[in-house]
């Protein structure tokens, strides 16, 4: 009986002494992981860096008692960080609570949740930004909290800049085109990233409906009976209609000062006028899918705006029709005209991609075969489709047919191959996620790294998640889930890429609000762009190697910048995720 007490004496005080060892600990940034949480059900996935060790253990939060050990796995060398990587899996430990890692001789990792409910407050965060971006109007303390403003940029008097001119608007004519987005972290409104942001924002809405109907943002149309994310994307889509030319049905490339602000508040922009500057085939195209779209969501609601929507699509159709080949181009605009404008360019010469898809949307909204026909074409002239981006969005439409596959009869669907044309990308990330060191679909080629690296994470994981959608196949799920995990904490830096989150977020991102507001934190929910294999001669990064070349920096724009159509993935991967549940 005795040596009996002493045993559990001992076993007592050594479980003190481990817990007493495992408070101590400090955070390691060579334990990466996916900082806010994992799903209970799904794969649990964390990386190491530096370290030989064996084993590692899962920790209560709260009691910092072990309550899970596992075995780590040999380790692989990740070409695009140049280390050897393993990974640690704790897929098997379903216990709801909060965790963190322990690794001997690292330390531990960052504290995370187990729970099927953890994108829910990342997810109204990441849809709330859209409401920060606002111009035109002053966001009150009771939505905005501390970071409430001013108004900035009502746009109530904006000006036909010369390269806009038409037989019935003159240049230096005034319009008022009030309300919309500001673009990334500058102050102007570009219709061509407007497109593609308002389209994964509705495409979110359509594929995860369920969690969007009952998400209170607390915005100031939150009493209404309609979804809050469609009024917050209706705030921008009424910004796009004032972009059109009533007379002709042509739309104005953006609205913008001359050039970028500088490092101020909305209401502290000086620069006097502001201009919608020549019409372009790709911002009338991108416009016009959207407005189909758009009359396809808001019917249920308001077919009267719905009706608007349509209206201003076909009439955008028919310009692109009989203007195919206007293209922006600022510098001959610049040789051409005063103002010279050198704001954000969204150039793109080849819209074959913008007219397939635009003929996708107007299909479905409207049942005219012609537009099926006219997309057909298009998709048949084009040898291989990219996961989406502003300057590409042939895939958008085939996300389209897809979701409404019952619209489209199957021999319609064989001769487009739709699902080839997506599977064939899907499959492509499946099996680079196989292969991943890091157990990630994204960031295991260097051309992954691009300016705004972490949106194409995210549009990555909106893909696999239609293939998972159309095909049942839970492996295109899991590649999904591991590029949220990626941006979320498990990537090289250590970094949860998502203002206001994680254990390590951005502190600087390159967005002039948050920088000039005189608040220490930056307004939460906003993706920033992410390592990138971009050069800029005024920073020095700290490793060559594509996915370290990151830096939490105002100035360092081509890592720390915001935008909003690389937000607009992020909102649909997180809620397509979680839809699953």
């Amino acid at each position: 009986m005795r040596s009996r007490f002493v045993l559990l004496f001992i076993v007592s005080l050594y479980s003190a002494l481990s817990v007493a060892n495992q408070q101590k600990l400090e955070y390691s940034p060579d334990i990466s992981c996916n900082q806010i949480g994992y799903f209970v059900d799904q794969p649990k996935i964390a990386s190491i860096r530096k370290c030989e060790v064996k084993t590692f253990t899962l920790c209560d939060a709260t009691t910092h008692q072990e309550v899970y050990r596992g075995k780590i796995s040999p380790s692989k060398y990740w070409g695009t960080s140049g280390e050897k990587i393993r990974q640690i899996d704790f897929t098997k430990f379903k216990n709801e609570g909060t965790y963190y890692i322990v690794v001997p001789t690292l330390g531990r990792s960052a504290s995370f949740v187990i729970s099927n409910k953890w994108p829910k407050d990342l997810l109204k965060s990441t849809i709330k930004s859209y409401y920060y971006w606002r111009s035109g109007m002053s966001l009150k303390t009771t939505y905005a909290r501390k970071w409430n403003r001013p108004n900035g940029h009502p746009d109530t008097v904006v000006y036909i800049h010369p390269s806009a001119s038409s037989s019935n608007r003159n240049s230096y004519d005034v319009i008022s085109a009030p309300k919309g987005w500001y673009d990334a972290g500058d102050y102007n409104k570009y219709i061509v990233n407007s497109g593609i942001t308002c389209y994964t924002l509705m495409a979110s809405y359509l594929f995860s409906k369920d969690k969007w109907d009952d998400l209170s943002m607390n915005i100031p149309e939150s009493t209404d009976s309609i979804p809050d994310i469609l009024n917050e994307i209706r705030y921008n889509l009424e910004w796009m209609l004032s972009m059109q030319d009533p007379y002709d049905g042509g739309v104005y490339h953006k609205l913008t000062s001359p050039s970028f602000a500088g490092e101020i508040m909305p209401s502290k922009d000086i620069q006097k006028k502001r201009f919608v500057v020549q019409k372009s085939t790709g911002a009338t195209l991108n416009f016009t899918a959207v407005m189909a779209k758009a009359a396809e969501v808001y019917n249920p609601f308001d077919s009267v705006f719905a009706k608007q929507c349509l209206e201003a699509s076909l009439k955008g159709w028919q310009w692109a029709i009989d203007n195919p080949r206007v293209v922006y181009d600022q510098k001959m605009i610049n040789q051409k005209y005063q103002p010279a404008i050198v704001t954000g360019a969204y150039n793109n010469k080849d819209v074959k991609d913008e007219f397939a898809w635009a003929a996708c949307e107007l299909y479905l909204t409207t049942g005219q075969k012609s537009y099926l026909s006219f997309a057909q074409k298009q998709f048949l002239s084009m040898r291989y489709l990219k996961v989406p981006n502003w300057g590409n969005t042939a895939m958008l439409g085939i996300y389209s047919l897809l979701e409404n596959s019952d619209k489209v009869s199957r021999k319609d669907q064989d001769v487009m191959q739709l699902d080839r044309k997506l599977l064939v990308l899907a499959d492509q990330l499946l099996d680079a996620y196989y292969a991943s060191p890091n157990k990630t679909a994204f960031g295991n080629v260097s051309s992954d790294y691009k300016w705004g690296s972490n949106a194409i994470a995210a549009n990555q994981g909106m893909l696999l998640l239609y293939a998972w959608k159309i095909t049942g196949r839970q492996a295109y799920y899991k590649a999904a889930l591991s590029n949220a995990d990626y941006i979320l904490g498990r990537n090289p830096m250590g970094y949860c890429y998502v203002t206001g989150y994680g254990n390590q977020s951005p502190k600087n991102p390159h967005h002039r609000i948050s920088s000039a507001d005189g608040i220490d934190d930056p307004i939460p929910g906003l993706l920033v762009g992410g390592a990138t294999n971009l050069k800029l001669t005024s920073h020095r990064f700290p490793s060559s190697y594509p996915s370290k070349r990151y830096l939490d920096q105002y100035s360092c724009y081509v890592t720390n910048e915001v935008a909003i159509n690389w937000n607009a993935p992020l909102v649909f991967l997180l809620s397509g995720l979680f839809s699953n549940l």
